[in-house]
C-alpha cells in the first residue's frame, strides 16, 4: 500500500494539514530536547545525523545494517562538517563551531579520525535512541491516519 495526496482533500483541508504538520514537528523536536538539549543543538544533532545518513537512503544499504541497534562502520557514512551543519541548519558557523565543540565534549558528537563530525556509534544502539524513534513513528502514523481521515492523502 502507499499513500498519495488526493489534490483536492489537501486544498479543502490545507488548514487542519498545517496544524497537524506543525504538531507533529513540535513533538517531534520535544522528543528530542526532553531534559538534554536546546532547540538549537537539537538542530545540530539532526543535521549530523541527516548529512551523514542521507547517502544510506540512496544505496542499497545492506539488510544488516537496517536496525538502529546493528554497529555501522562510521566510514559507511558520508562526511560532514560545520559549513554543512550551518548551511543545513541555518544557524551561524561560528555559532555551530562552538556548539559543535561542547557536543563533543559532551560525548554527544565526535569527530572522526578524518575529522568529520558524527554522533558517537554508542549512542545510536542504546535504548533511549530506540525508544526515540519509536515514538517519532508513532507521531508520525498519527499525522498519516489523520491527513487519511481528513481526505488528505489516500491510501492505493
Amino acid at each position: 500500500m502507499q499513500l498519495i495526496i488526493d489534490e483536492n482533500g489537501a486544498a479543502a483541508s490545507s488548514r487542519l494539514t498545517a496544524i497537524r504538520a506543525a504538531i507533529m514537528l513540535m513533538r517531534s523536536m520535544e522528543l528530542w530536547r526532553v531534559g538534554r538539549l536546546d532547540p538549537q543543538n537539537v538542530l545540530i544533532i539532526l543535521a549530523v545525523i541527516s548529512i551523514t545518513s542521507e547517502k544510506l537512503m540512496r544505496a542499497d544499504l545492506d539488510a544488516k545494517y537496517h536496525a538502529l541497534d546493528i554497529y555501522l562502520p562510521l566510514e559507511q557514512l558520508q562526511g560532514c562538517n560545520v559549513a554543512s551543519i550551518a548551511a543545513a541548519t541555518g544557524l551561524n558557523r561560528e555559532t555551530v563551531r562552538r556548539r559543535v565543540q561542547d557536543l563533543i565534549g559532551r560525548g554527544s558528537l565526535i569527530r572522526t579520525e578524518a575529522g568529520e563530525i558524527a554522533l558517537p556509534p554508542e549512542k545510536v544502539s542504546v535504548d533511549s535512541a530506540l525508544e526515540l524513534v519509536r515514538r517519532q513513528l508513532e507521531a508520525l502514523v498519527r499525522f498519516a491516519n489523520d491527513s487519511l481521515r481528513d481526505g488528505v492523502l489516500l491510501a492505493r
